[in-house]
């Protein structure tokens, strides 16, 4: 689990701080990477996420990767791009990514953006899994 506090820098010429809380925990379960997701995925936070599945996708056995967004409650721009990314390594080792559990309001940013055409959206955890042949 990890927890990002960044300074917020000047707001009405105080200095604030604001906590961001970003939970990623993440497990492998017969080839497939499983991390969940909870708080806001933007450009404070993408590369914290980036680097934490980065370093879990060094292990060649991982194919596939299904991500719960269960508790994600905002993405901007730059978790777009960290998906992507981590699409395109999926990709090149012949497996899917998938999402699961994306909120109404995740759900339009998927649509929006395009991402359904890369990435599946999946009604939970075990569709997903059954489908990267877990089961």
């Amino acid at each position: 689990m990890k927890n990002i506090v960044m300074n917020a820098g000047k707001l009405n010429s105080q200095r604030v701080k604001e906590v961001i809380s970003l939970h990623v925990t993440a497990k492998k379960r017969k080839g497939i990477l499983i991390v969940a997701l909870e708080g806001e995925l933007d450009h404070h936070t993408a590369g914290v996420v980036r680097d934490f599945i980065d370093k879990r996708l060094e292990d060649p056995t991982i194919r596939n990767m299904a991500m719960d967004v269960t508790g994600l409650t905002f993405m901007d721009s730059s978790g777009i791009g960290m998906l992507i990314g981590r699409y395109k390594i999926i990709s090149k080792r012949g497996g899917k990514l998938g999402v699961t559990h994306t909120s109404s309001h995740i759900d339009r940013i998927f649509r929006i953006s395009g991402l359904y055409k890369i990435i599946r959206a999946y009604n939970g955890l075990e569709e997903a899994l059954n489908d990267m042949g877990v089961n």
